[in-house]
């Protein structure tokens, strides 16, 4: 895979290049895809030593930033205020709050004694998967404890209906073995006046 840069950018970075110097030798190219999510940061970087680094440069399209290290001097068009490269931390391109039309191939050019690596990334922007919000109400360290505390719940509302059973009286009082030994009693004291009566008669 080639990196096709336009007109305007080549001819701009070729420019810097000649008039900072740039030492010939070897040429190392590679790339990588990445897939950014909207709303989230992007980190974009030249994962190379900055110990023997003259310059660092970023494209992507038309844009162009270039940073001389041994200069100190810094040639940019980025016009997106949401794309953050520190001279402090040129290796490190930042997107904040990435969104659909921060996707496309950025390039990373670091120049060193020895020659040029050249970076690219193949950025993709996508929206969150719902499934990840989801799947963190199914993970283990939820579940356990969720259903732990559901199970207390139904064993206290269990223990508290058989304590408020046992403390309820009687609603039919007729029933109750108490007044049925009352009933059971004045009913035998009148069957005992009666035959009383009944021996006083026969008596006299």
């Amino acid at each position: 895979m080639m990196v096709i840069m336009s007109p305007l950018n080549q001819a701009a970075l070729l420019l810097f290049l000649s008039t900072y110097g740039v030492s010939a030798g070897y040429h190392s190219v590679v790339h990588m895809n990445m897939l950014g999510y909207r709303g989230d940061s992007v980190t974009l970087a030249c994962n190379k030593s900055e110990a023997d680094t003259t310059q660092i440069s970023w494209t992507k399209g038309r844009s162009l930033f270039a940073y001389s290290i041994s200069l100190n001097n810094t040639l940019s068009n980025f016009s997106s205020d949401r794309v953050k490269i520190d001279i402090n931390s040129p290796s490190l391109l930042i997107i904040i709050n990435a969104q659909d039309d921060d996707e496309g191939l950025y390039t990373c050019n670091v120049t060193d004694t020895d020659g040029l690596l050249t970076i690219n990334w193949n950025l993709t922007i996508s929206e969150r998967p719902a499934k990840e919000a989801r799947s963190m109400w199914y993970s283990p360290k939820i579940v356990i404890p969720v259903a732990g505390v559901l199970l207390c719940c139904i064993i206290a509302a269990v223990c508290l209906c058989r304590k408020l059973r046992r403390k309820t009286p009687n609603p039919n009082p007729a029933h109750s073995p108490n007044v049925q030994n009352s009933q059971e009693q004045t009913g035998t004291e009148r069957n005992s006046q009666y035959m009383e009566r009944l021996n006083s008669i026969y008596n006299t």
